[in-house]
């Protein structure tokens, strides 16, 4: 066996930096189970809890654009845990983020396309963002697994199984005890994916959805893109969607920030919040 073939065996990861990935997500794991089992729990544990929900989120959405591992096997078993770890199949942001928000960025097509929400108060359009992407999501949902059967097989079956899978495992956890299911699991997955989908409108709104560059808003404050593993350099994904998430700072401070309107580096995360959806400003209004 030679070295290269060894070093893959060995070392499945494609990124070094994937290391800190898994890190959150084996906790994030840990957590849920001590808690469903009872074994520990308090405020800090339920805190660090919410936190990792939406990490594991952002884990499935890096994934889903750049794999985690080097062999085809090793990703499909790793999707198989995301989506069962968060409560969603990683198939299921296929259509819905890679093809339509990505390709089509703000458009109608978009299901988290800021003109969603047009309420007076931006801290309305804040709270109710997510509600107003999923009515929009079932209204239009995609036939994904109708168009993968035929036109991608392999997508198919991988689709089928994370179902399966998911959804199998949260009927179990039900069955064998509904109410730590309740009060430990569902609240994260929840948060976590009301997290993730609102993020949008942070991200894009009052943004200039025709410029190449200025159609993204930044937060590049270094704590928050450690834990949330660069999701802040949000113009640099969506230029280089299949650039890993360990590269997206250096892209954003070598490519983007030359020539991004100042505006939309934002340094912190929650006083970006704070500024935009409680006090109201820098939005352009619901007109906009």
């Amino acid at each position: 066996m030679n070295i290269s073939r060894r070093s893959r065996i060995l070392w499945p990861l494609r990124y070094a930096a994937d290391v800190r990935t898994l890190t959150f997500l084996a906790a994030f794991n840990v957590l849920l189970a001590v808690q469903w089992l009872n074994i520990a729990r308090g405020p800090g544990i339920i805190i660090l809890t919410y936190m990792l929900a939406v990490v594991a989120l952002v884990v499935k959405h890096n994934h889903m654009h750049s794999p985690t591992f080097r062999h085809p096997r090793w990703n499909s078993a790793f999707e198989l845990w995301l989506s069962t770890l968060t409560a969603h199949p990683c198939s299921g942001i296929v259509t819905s983020h890679n093809v339509l928000h990505h390709g089509k960025n703000n458009t109608d097509a978009d299901f988290v396309r800021c003109s969603l929400v047009r309420h007076r108060s931006n801290l309305l359009n804040f709270l109710v963002f997510f509600f107003a992407s999923v009515v929009a999501m079932y209204r239009n949902k995609p036939a994904d697994l109708d168009n993968w059967r035929e036109a991608s097989p392999t997508l198919y079956r991988q689709a089928i199984a994370e179902r399966v899978l998911t959804y199998g495992s949260i009927l179990l956890l039900v069955l064998f005890d509904w109410r730590a299911t309740l009060t430990c699991c569902v609240g994260p997955w929840l948060f976590g994916q009301w997290f993730l989908v609102t993020i949008n409108l942070l991200q894009h709104q009052d943004c200039d959805f025709e410029s190449q560059i200025n159609h993204s808003r930044n937060i590049t404050g270094r704590v928050a893109n450690w834990i949330l593993l660069n999701n802040g350099y949000h113009t640099a994904h969506h230029m280089f969607p299949s650039a890993h998430w360990s590269k997206l700072r250096v892209i954003h401070e070598h490519v983007i920030a030359p020539q991004l309107a100042p505006a939309l580096n934002e340094r912190s995360l929650w006083l970006c919040i704070w500024r935009r959806f409680v006090l109201g400003k820098g939005w352009k209004g619901a007109r906009a």
